[in-house]
């Protein structure tokens, strides 16, 4: 099914009226996505073993989305500083849960993909865990999607230039 936009109720929403739908919709989904589905049990063993929590599961879940993957990519792609997802990396690995190797042709490069012994089950909890986004994107006609995934690139850009803007302070 393919979502059109209305030019009636485009026109008669005010960029005002969306960010108020925006901020309502956007942590909840976030909140519903992270949660919809739990890491399968072997997996869950094994960071419960470790002491291990959702911030791990995140950066599981996007080792096997890119597998193999560069710590670097890899902290890029989870908007993470390069120590942080080194160390989150390292105990992924010292629990059992990833692989990690020196690149052949670039020996500073470490290259993280999930351990064989939970790569199935790595691999059904991923197509689960991605089925919300996939039906999503089905749902839209190509055009609405090209439009939808530009706004999320403006948004990322937006929300990467306040981060990274100096002497920013609270209000």
């Amino acid at each position: 099914m393919a979502v059109k936009s209305n030019p009636k109720i485009m026109s008669a929403t005010s960029v005002q009226e969306d960010l108020v739908e925006l901020t309502s919709l956007v942590p909840v989904t976030l909140h519903d996505l992270k949660d919809a589905v739990p890491a399968p049990m072997p997996m869950r063993e094994a960071m419960e073993r470790s002491s291990l929590g959702k911030r791990h599961a995140s950066a599981l879940l996007a080792v096997a989305a890119a597998e193999p993957v560069g710590v670097s990519e890899l902290a890029k792609r989870l908007g993470l500083l390069l120590s942080s997802t080194s160390t989150i990396v390292g105990e992924l690995s010292r629990a059992g849960l990833l692989e990690r190797a020196e690149d052949d042709e670039d020996r500073r490069r470490t290259i993280v993909r999930v351990h064989e012994d939970y790569r199935d089950a790595m691999e059904g909890w991923l197509e689960i865990a991605l089925a919300p986004f996939r039906t999503a994107l089905e749902r839209l006609s190509p055009q609405a999607r090209a439009h939808f995934m530009e706004g999320w690139r403006v948004l990322h850009e937006e929300a990467a230039l306040r981060g990274s803007a100096e002497g920013y302070c609270e209000p």
